[in-house]
């Protein structure tokens, strides 16, 4: 058997000499070894476990020619196809005797190796600046012929290839891919981008494609490889439906892995959760294991997720499920704002107690003032901060919801810049002082009088109220010209024009930055929202199932009306909060440049007030600005005295 297999490798040897130089090493030694991507791969311990099976059969199985990679992200997808697979590729074709006679056609100039995609230049292109950076770092690369061209953005130049783009941003769109080896599809699926241009990229791809079966593939193998990355999307996108239409051709070879099962298994305990995915008519969400088999009776797929990444599932159920999972629920059309309620406990203050009535029920005739139902003195932060009071209207039927936010302090926090870097910056903590819930009696109206006399009431007790909106721009417009002419901010804003305002708020609750007591009827909403992506905004279901607790210490399941009139003024408060919040000035920098000022040297001849421009001077009282020495020392002291006491 020994003997049998020596003359095994002894004739693939054999075959190796008749084509190749030398022989090439197996895609993993290439990978691992320094002299040739060990470098870049810190030998293989910066891959990945995941991806190496793949990899090996990327690299060995040359009857699938057309790679797609698809699935969750932050897993290396672009990297690892541009950074790895293609200097292997380069590598392996280099070593070829006679690389056109290999192929059986004339010599035609050089190989090419595209990147399609829609930005302007191949320096913004991150695949071919994956691939520049491994082969610039490999020795055999710089040994076998690599020339480094450019100052700045470096480029190796090989003698067998020519690198090129295929966008249409770029020169040359329509001339590009004739002798294409080796290429990509990736950096395409952008909603920012307009499907015009989507598909002329995807043209460009599928006529190299063409040619490249008619020039590289013999015998229904090829040494060269074509490539596509995608992520996954809400919608089927251009790509996803591309890669469905060709996914079971015999030449096609589709890797869509989760998240988990490219990192190392060490990141995760081993304990999972479950998930029933849903479709465009169920909602998916987080299941017992209980219910498992019902959900697979019912013909639901259930996957099954490390217990680590339960959070962001809670968060958002969705987006986890493309982004982690790499699985798109097709079609649907709602799911949960809060994925889990103890997102929206956590931001309760229990110490905090709630100023006003559960409801207050109302009509056209009553006298009594509103203030008089709100106890003022369960507002915690100092009357004298702005206040941001937004008025979600109705006259009958649903209940009319009046909230008022306001800034409660800062806190910093590290926020990433545009090129990936992070600075410390202040952040705003919201916290809402009270939500004042009315509802019309029976056959009887609201007195819009008697909200507008609340507001005022409210600025009368001594609340900065620094602005007022109100949605229904009709139906609010003579509130809001009433409220200006009694000098208070009034303007027009609705959180059902677009999702951002509760995204925002949503944000603001994932962070722990909004504070607010319990109130049954806005938990209640909160933790019914629904994200409706036909409509584009945030809305509560029709009817709800909910628990009604009994005296005897029980409880029995009801259906209710869905609402959302407590929550749509409290996140409207909350964003206009958000949107005039401003940064508190950073005393410290104040004493340094005060200090500074103090210290700086007189330049010879000038007066001592010679730092303070004349155009200064005119806006400001004599006291402060002088010419007169005695003046500008007394200020001088005062100043002194200042950072004394800090």
């Amino acid at each position: 058997m020994a003997q049998e297999y020596k003359k095994l490798a002894t004739y693939i040897d054999h075959l190796y000499t008749l084509d190749y130089k030398e022989k090439p090493v197996d895609v993993i030694t290439f990978l691992k070894d320094e002299y040739y991507l060990g470098k870049t791969t810190k030998k293989l311990s910066a891959i990945y476990p995941g991806w190496v099976p793949i990899i090996k059969e990327v690299a060995t199985h040359d009857d699938r020619y057309v790679i797609i990679v698809t699935g969750s992200i932050g897993t290396g997808k672009t990297f690892v196809i541009c950074g790895l697979l293609f200097p292997f590729f380069l590598y392996k074709i280099s070593l070829l005797k006679d690389p056109w006679q290999f192929f059986a056609k004339a010599e035609s100039g050089k190989f090419e190796v595209v990147f399609f995609n829609l930005t302007k230049s191949l320096s913004g292109c991150r695949g071919f600046s994956y691939m520049q950076t491994a082969i610039q770092a490999s020795p055999w690369f710089i040994e076998h012929g690599g020339v480094i061209r450019g100052n700045q953005d470096k480029v190796m130049e090989l003698p067998l290839f020519n690198w090129a783009l295929a966008s249409p941003y770029a020169k040359g769109f329509g001339f590009v891919g004739g002798n294409t080896i080796l290429g990509i599809l990736s950096e395409v699926d952008s909603q920012n981008e307009s499907e015009g241009q989507k598909k002329r990229v995807l043209d460009a791809y599928n006529a190299a494609f063409r040619r490249f079966e008619s020039r590289f593939v013999t015998n229904s193998t090829s040494l060269g490889r074509l490539f596509l990355d995608s992520s996954k999307q809400d919608e089927l996108s251009f790509l996803e439906a591309y890669i469905e239409e060709h996914k079971h051709s015999n030449r096609v070879r589709v890797y869509d892995k989760a998240q988990w099962e490219i990192k190392p298994a060490s990141d995760y305990c081993g304990e999972k959760f479950a998930i029933m995915v849903g479709d465009q008519y169920t909602s998916p969400r987080i299941i017992e294991e209980s219910e498992r088999e019902k959900c697979l009776k019912d013909g639901f797929k259930v996957i099954d997720v490390p217990i680590e990444l339960k959070d962001d599932f809670e968060a958002d159920l969705v987006g986890s499920l493309r982004d982690l999972a790499g699985i798109a629920v097709r079609g649907i059309r709602r799911y949960k704002l809060f994925g889990a309620e103890r997102f929206i406990k956590e931001c309760i203050d229990v110490n905090k107690e709630d100023p006003c009535p559960i409801i207050h029920e109302t009509g056209l005739n009553d006298t009594e003032p509103w203030i008089k139902r709100i106890d003022l003195s369960k507002i915690r932060v100092d009357f004298s901060t702005p206040r941001f009071i937004h008025l979600d209207i109705s006259f009958s039927g649903d209940a009319m919801s009046l909230a008022s936010s306001c800034v409660a302090g800062w806190v910093e926090v590290d926020v990433q810049d545009d090129v990936g870097s992070f600075t410390r910056k202040p952040v705003a903590i919201i916290e809402t002082d009270f939500v004042y819930t009315t509802r019309a009696r029976a056959n009887d109206r609201i007195d819009l009088s008697a909200m507008r006399r609340f507001v005022l009431d409210l600025r009368q007790a001594g609340l900065n109220i620094r602005k007022f909106t109100a949605d229904l721009l009709l139906a609010s417009e003579d509130t809001l010209q009433i409220l200006k002419k009694a000098k208070i901010d009034a303007s027009y804003f609705s959180v059902d024009k677009d999702v951002k305002a509760y995204f925002d708020f949503r944000n603001l609750v994932f962070e722990h930055r909004w504070v607010c007591h319990f109130r049954p009827k806005l938990f209640f909403e909160l933790k019914n929202l629904e994200v409706n992506k036909d409509r584009n905004l945030v809305d509560h279901p029709d009817k709800v199932m909910d628990l009604e607790f009994l005296d005897n210490g029980g409880f029995r399941e009801v259906v209710v009306e869905g609402s959302k009139d407590d929550s749509d003024a409290v996140c409207a408060s909350v964003e206009q909060a958000l949107l005039n919040a401003s940064v508190p000035i950073n005393k410290r920098e104040v004493k340094d440049a005060i200090a500074g000022m103090r210290e700086a040297a007189k330049p010879e001849g000038l007066p001592a007030d010679w730092f303070i421009s004349e155009k200064s001077k005119a806006g400001l009282p004599a006291s402060v600005v002088t010419a007169e020495q005695e003046k500008l020392n007394n200020m001088k002291e005062a100043i002194k005295r200042f950072r004394n006491n800090r």
